[in-house]
């Protein structure tokens, strides 16, 4: 919930907020009294009126001619307080959504003051990726990058007014609101007053994640021999679970309590001593020279597969790290996250590969190679990309020669990005011990879920 008081407004916007977002919308209606050319004429008029009155010497005409003043004044006064002590609020059940979740939001009118305000007029700016379901007149910018909430109200003295709307999150990122453009005015519609309320508030949107059968890799094996790597070492004071006794069993680890209760043999399950760890890097590149552009299907896709991986991998027992090359919010480092099974890491991960706006400052091919000698003894690698080059499979080829499993899962979104694909063999990239998965969804990013492969 933000609230923005019109009462304490900051007249002069800063030139550093001035140049984020819409800056040319926002400048193009400067805020305060506004005066249109009938209430010029009305003005005018009564001034006339005052004038001819005492040259003709006709009370009547003079009269009306200071009637009229009067009601100029009490109209401008009127005008001049009209927005004061008004608050605007804009409240969002929650500030963090899933894919396709609807969030609602409200705007909240306080006047708390004893002058009624006859009508008042808001526009309030949305993000033009999320569909705004409400009562209000919803238009969209020319590029379709912004929403448009247009409503109008009549507020008595000290009331209160709630407009609710819907918000259906049909797309990731961080999708910023605002500004809020209020304008109201007196009862005879004479002056008018604008204000501009900066009201910088997100919401952020998680991408999607399906299990990964829907992406044609098989989540038994999805990061090679996972069973192979995990009996490696098995630490005997915790046992994991109980099943039956089988041919080269040992007896030491026979379950005796367990088979007393059964009738039968029962061999006991250990934990792994140490908890296998996994690197997932995700490429926000989808061209080869970063002056192709950005693939925005590619983008989606390779941050989908990224995110079901890290789900899966969570679920399996790893300790799951993220990286990206793509720059933090408000810094110049890139996303990294260390690996870790904390119950709160899927969300990290998933809040980090919202923020992925497709602009990166190094290769991907430069990040592994920087993040090569930093990896743990035995942990797996994990590499979505969207561009496959030679140089990536060699960085791979040497992780893979160092002990290292590798998977390499590439993301093929548009038919564009599919003729830029510099396709790699994939008997090649087997051969060297790379555990290779494409992923082809031309024309199906939007429904990855109903993929079949």
């Amino acid at each position: 919930m933000a609230i923005f008081s019109l009462a304490k407004r900051n007249r002069a916007a800063t030139p550093a907020a001035e140049e984020e977002g819409e800056s040319a919308r926002r400048k193009a209606r400067a805020s305060g009294l506004k005066l249109s050319q009938v209430s010029q004429a009305w003005m005018y008029g009564a001034g006339a009126m005052i004038v001819l009155g005492a040259v003709l010497g006709s009370q009547p005409l003079f009269g009306l001619g200071l009637l009229l003043v009067a009601a100029i004044g009490v109209a401008w006064l009127w005008t001049h307080f009209c927005l004061r002590n008004l608050t605007v609020e804009r409240r969002f059940s929650q500030t963090r959504a899933f894919y396709g979740e609807e969030v609602d939001m409200a705007h909240v009118f306080t006047n708390s003051k004893p002058l009624p305000i006859p009508w008042l007029s808001i526009e309030d700016v949305a993000p033009g990726a999320l569909q705004v379901t409400s009562g209000a007149v919803v238009t969209v910018s020319p590029k379709a990058q912004y929403r448009h909430m247009r409503a109008a109200i009549t507020m008595g003295w000290y009331e209160r007014i709630t407009r609710h709307h819907k918000i259906v999150c049909t797309a990731r990122g961080e999708h910023e609101f605002g500004p809020v453009e209020v304008q109201s005015g007196d009862v005879f519609g004479i002056f008018r007053q604008l204000e501009t309320v900066e009201t910088p508030q997100t919401l952020l949107v998680y991408p999607r994640y399906v299990p990964v059968e829907r992406l044609g890799i098989p989540a038994r094996q999805a990061f090679g021999d996972f069973k192979a790597i995990q009996q490696l070492a098995t630490d005997p004071l915790r046992i994991r679970a109980v099943r039956e006794y089988a041919y080269g069993d040992s007896p030491r680890f026979i379950h005796w309590k367990a088979s007393a209760r059964r009738d039968t043999l029962q061999t006991k399950l250990f934990e792994p001593a140490a908890t296998p760890q996994l690197f997932i890097f995700c490429n926000q590149d989808t061209f080869i020279k970063i002056w192709e552009g950005i693939d925005p299907q590619t983008l989606e896709l390779t941050i989908t597969v990224a995110a079901s991986l890290a789900n899966h991998a969570l679920k399996q027992g790893y300790m799951v790290g993220l990286q990206v090359n793509a720059f933090t919010p408000h810094s110049d480092r890139h996303v990294k996250m260390l690996p870790s099974r904390n119950p709160e890491q899927l969300t990290r991960i998933l809040e980090s590969l919202a923020r992925v706006k497709g602009w990166s400052g190094l290769s991907m091919e430069d990040t592994i190679r920087a993040e090569r000698r930093n990896l743990p003894r035995g942990a797996t690698i994990v590499v979505v990309t969207g561009v496959v080059t030679e140089d990536m499979v060699s960085i791979l080829t040497a992780i893979r020669r160092a002990g290292h499993p590798v998977t390499l899962v590439e993301t093929i979104g548009s038919v564009r990005a599919k003729l830029y694909a510099e396709r790699v063999p994939a008997d090649a990239l087997r051969a060297q011990g790379i555990v290779y998965y494409p992923v082809d969804a031309v024309g199906h990013v939007a429904d990855v879920e109903e993929l079949v492969f």
